[in-house]
């Protein structure tokens, strides 16, 4: 065999490790979505992906790192969605802070699916030292990213606020409509959970 074919079926092998390895995160996600994380098996996660249970640990340690990880694309997931709109809202920090909320309402971050797996990382948190580390680094993040949007807004609306305080309640209400939405989305549409979030903004930022 030459190099040069080598190489080509090493690439290939590659190529489709990847995307079994990507079945199987995608498999994990959907089972997370469905039955929650707690009740999640391998064999659900193998039925899911339509492969054998000894393909797991071919490429990862075992069932809790796949659901770790499952749990980190979706929040990375969001996490791009908010970031590409609120850099799409041009400079002015309010008119990025309502990008916010609307990616936090909107597809392609926010589908049943995303916030079922968001609501069991929230809620399996505790438990985990894993999943406490990721969701602390999550928000830690996107609250300093706000904390920073609202100082540059209250400047401009001469207003006196403080923007971590600020920060943490708008982050814990978005939070809290998600898992509202979830449990019950006849009263907690996508539109009346912008409509609070955008309620509150301009409550703290209104001149």
């Amino acid at each position: 065999m030459s190099q040069k074919h080598a190489s080509r079926r090493s690439t290939s092998i590659s190529r489709i490790a990847e995307i079994r390895r990507q079945d199987l995160i995608e498999a994990a996600i959907n089972c997370i979505a469905k039955v929650g994380y707690g009740d999640v098996t391998v064999q659900t996660i193998c039925h899911a992906a339509g492969v054998s249970r000894g393909l797991i640990g071919h490429y990862f340690k075992g069932k809790d790192e796949l659901l770790l990880e499952a749990v980190r694309q979706v929040t990375t997931e969001l996490g791009n969605a908010t970031k590409l709109a609120a850099q799409d809202a041009g400079d002015n920090p309010t008119a990025k802070l309502h990008a916010l909320i609307d990616a936090s309402f909107s597809p392609p971050g926010f589908t049943a699916e995303k916030v079922a797996v968001w609501t069991a990382l929230a809620s399996n948190a505790h438990w985990s030292p894993e999943l406490a580390l990721l969701y602390k680094e999550l928000w830690r993040d996107y609250r300093y990213a706000v904390a920073h949007l609202v100082e540059r807004a209250a400047q401009e609306s001469t207003r006196e606020v403080n923007p971590e305080r600020v920060a943490l309640t708008f982050s814990t209400l978005i939070e809290g409509l998600w898992i509202g939405w979830l449990a019950d989305p006849e009263s907690v549409t996508r539109e009346a959970a912008k409509e609070a979030c955008r309620d509150y903004l301009d409550a703290v930022l209104r001149s």
